[in-house]
């Protein structure tokens, strides 16, 4: 896979970016945020990839951040959300937006993008709500340390992870949970964790 392309930023269009790199120039597809976000034409650029491959097409898609390629791909997993869908809707709204938008389950946000009904909205929302690949910096998740691993372990039963971060983060702030081992905190943090889950 190509994971990302650096070199002068050739050309920009209203959906598309060149990146010339050493002699060959890249065209892709891209997001009109991701395009505005880039830097001018002439200047030194990295672009995130994702090459589409099809028996008779090839398309290669550009990513201003890493944190839209992962939005873009989560939009492809849902049924009825194809590339040129994806790439319209994070053209229509900020990556940590439509972040917030699925986090609150905000369905009428969602429906109001361009190329979403009610029906595409309802179907990304109930996929992708808790399941994003991209975690907010901001939520225990998304740091190093035990309560990734507690985070993870939780989400990987079945739990969403929405209210799997909200647990842990209470949990975490329990003085008496803040007393016991390392080994003992992990077990009744997992123990406490699934009871209230599972409730």
């Amino acid at each position: 896979m190509i994971n990302s392309i650096r070199g002068t930023v050739s050309e920009k269009g209203e959906t598309w970016i060149c990146i010339d790199n050493q002699g060959m120039e890249y065209q892709l597809t891209a997001s009109s945020l991701s395009i505005s976000a880039l830097p001018a034409v002439g200047s030194e650029a990295r672009v995130f990839t994702w090459l589409y491959h099809k028996e008779d097409m090839m398309a290669l898609y550009g990513f201003a951040s890493q944190k839209e390629r992962f939005l873009f791909l989560d939009l492809i997993s849902v049924s009825g959300v194809g590339p040129k869908g994806a790439i319209k809707i994070l053209s229509a709204v900020r990556a940590d937006q439509l972040m917030m938008y699925l986090e609150e389950e905000n369905l009428d946000a969602l429906a109001s993008l361009p190329g979403l009904g009610k029906k595409t909205a309802q179907k990304i929302l109930l996929q992708l709500r808790g399941k994003l690949s991209w975690d907010d910096p901001g939520t225990p998740s998304a740091h190093s340390g035990p309560d990734a691993e507690w985070i993870e372990s939780l989400t990987a039963m079945g739990f969403e992870k929405r209210k799997v971060v909200a647990v842990v983060k209470v949990l975490m702030k329990s003085d008496e949970i803040a007393a016991l081992s390392s080994d003992k905190k992990e077990q009744e943090i997992l123990r406490r964790a699934i009871v209230e889950l599972s409730s």
